[in-house]
């Protein structure tokens, strides 16, 4: 179910549909104002200057963090083949380990 959320940026008020909490809404809107703050705007007015570089600051975290996401998926998955080929291994060679045969 959605929430309705008013959050407020750069002296604009905006209400919201959101599948996520109030609180992580509210948390948005307070990395966007800061962003906003960081690009020479102010909590009560942002030129399209400072909220264009707010923009462009929060898509290229955006992009960077995906892109680590996607590595760390990657290598978590070539560890998860490395970690079946071993297993594999192993039990190919517990077999022919002279303990483990059958008289």
């Amino acid at each position: 179910m959605a929430n309705r959320v008013t959050i407020q940026i750069a002296g604009q008020r905006y209400t919201m549909l959101a599948e996520e909490s109030v609180e992580y809404m509210n948390e948005v809107a307070e990395l966007a104002q800061q962003t906003i703050a960081e690009c020479g705007g102010s909590a009560a007015f942002a030129s399209t200057r400072a909220l264009a570089l707010a923009t462009v600051n929060l898509a290229d975290e955006y992009i960077k963090a995906k892109t680590a996401a996607e590595a760390a998926e990657a290598k978590c998955r070539a560890l998860e083949a490395e970690n079946t080929a071993l297993r594999q291994q192993v039990n190919r060679n517990s077999g022919n380990h002279p303990g483990n045969r059958r008289k």
